[in-house]
């Protein structure tokens, strides 16, 4: 058995600050529009606005949060509700009804422009 020594403290310590300050800022994130992908098609809806939405999936209907730039999804027909229990986070996904919701930021590309 090998012994622990002072640097594996100081490297657990850092990893579990670096984890912890990673989680705090991806649950505060917050953007200005919601870009879903539903079962091929796609949608854009602004984070600015509060309100409870619906897209259709694969396999019924998907019910998203909007709420002070924020997103969730609070209901859908996957069997597990996996992406229900995600909370506040952005990517969102659910793949048994082929949802993926993304909150971007202002400013923010997935593309290269000019």
């Amino acid at each position: 058995m090998k012994k622990i020594r002072p640097l594996d403290f100081v490297f657990a310590f850092i990893s579990i600050g670096f984890g912890i300050f990673f989680t705090i800022k991806n649950i505060s994130q917050k953007g200005s529009s919601v870009l879903i992908n539903a079962d091929g098609k796609r949608y854009e809806y602004s984070a600015k606005k509060n309100g409870i939405y619906k897209v259709g999936g694969a396999i019924g209907i998907t019910t998203f949060e909007i709420k002070n730039g924020r997103v969730r999804i609070i209901d859908s027909p996957c069997p597990n509700k996996t992406c229900v229990n995600q909370g506040w986070h952005s990517p969102l996904v659910c793949l048994p009804n082929n949802v993926i919701i993304t909150l971007e930021k202002e400013g923010e590309f997935d593309a290269v422009s000019e």
